[in-house]
């Protein structure tokens, strides 16, 4: 009886996962118009410690931004924590 019981519950079990997978799908939508790619050289660093920031496509103006160096940033105010992270 047990045996009986087994069965069909494996038999029940085993059907879950014998669906038929068969899927149709009908897309509408307007043609993607892609940015053409962009090709720029790096100018030359200014000095040390600038940093080059890409360049990208801006959403608001509709154009590229070129790529720039901005220039290093000074952290003074939290060199009085400086001692609490060392080791």
């Amino acid at each position: 009886m047990k045996t009986k019981i087994l069965a069909g519950l494996l038999l029940a079990g085993s059907t879950m996962f014998a669906a038929p997978r068969v899927s149709f799908g009908i897309g509408f939508g307007a043609p993607v118009v892609v940015a053409p790619p962009i090709v720029a050289a790096v100018p030359p660093c200014p000095g040390p410690g600038y940093v080059f920031v890409d360049g990208y496509w801006q959403f608001v103006g509709g154009g590229w931004r070129g790529g720039y160096y901005r220039a290093p940033e000074h952290f003074d105010h939290f060199d009085r924590h400086a001692e609490h992270f060392r080791r």
